[in-house]
């Protein structure tokens, strides 16, 4: 049970990672506030679901084989594989709910169905060597030492009644139109008002 606890609450810590990630990122890119996120608050939930499955998944790697130089290659083979078809599977879950998309590759080469792509294959290599080997070894040695179990669990009601809330709140302004979050192909923001040939297609 502590350890479907511990999970949870990263899951929260690394969407909330992943929601400033993406704003400064995408806020310089345009050059203006963003909020890139599917969710109204602080959330990017693919990060922390990434991130859960990452090391989930690749963790018991990292704690047999350490830092051993033949293993380091297959872990971020394997993460990149398990993210893309997390990020594929939640492209197309969300468009088939929503009938539109939160991001698409279409315009970059080397892309399946615009869902996933070369490029972002690139970065999520980067975030598994990354999550794996520095920052979530960084992070439970520290929430050992500065969270203790009563104050994990706080946080975890706290945020998750957050969390739900504006997931609802998010699930029905999507399914009634009322939120606007679609990207050209290009991945350029599309503003009020505007529409897309995918968005047409979408639609049809």
């Amino acid at each position: 049970m502590e350890l479907v606890l511990d999970y949870v609450f990263y899951f929260f810590l690394y969407s909330i990672c992943g929601w400033i990630l993406e704003t400064v990122c995408c806020s310089i890119y345009y050059k203006k506030l963003i909020n890139r996120g599917f969710m109204s608050g602080p959330f990017v939930p693919i990060y922390g679901s990434g991130a859960v499955v990452l090391c989930g998944l690749l963790m018991p790697f990292y704690n047999k084989f350490g830092y051993t130089w033949y293993m380091i290659p297959v872990v971020i083979l394997l993460g990149v594989f398990f993210a893309n078809v997390l990020e594929y599977m939640t492209s197309l879950v969300m468009e088939k709910l929503f009938h539109a998309r939160w991001w698409d590759y279409s315009n970059e080469k080397f892309n399946l169905h615009g869902r996933i792509c070369l490029k972002h294959s690139v970065y999520w290599a980067l975030a598994t060597g990354s999550i794996i080997y520095v920052v979530h070894p960084f992070v439970t040695k520290h929430m050992e030492r500065l969270v203790s179990d009563e104050l994990r669990n706080i946080m975890i009601v706290f945020i998750g009644i957050i969390f739900g809330i504006d997931y609802v709140i998010t699930f029905i302004n999507a399914k009634n139109k009322k939120m606007r979050n679609i990207v050209s192909s290009d991945n350029r923001i599309i503003e009020d008002g505007e529409t897309t040939e995918k968005e047409n297609e979408l639609k049809n």
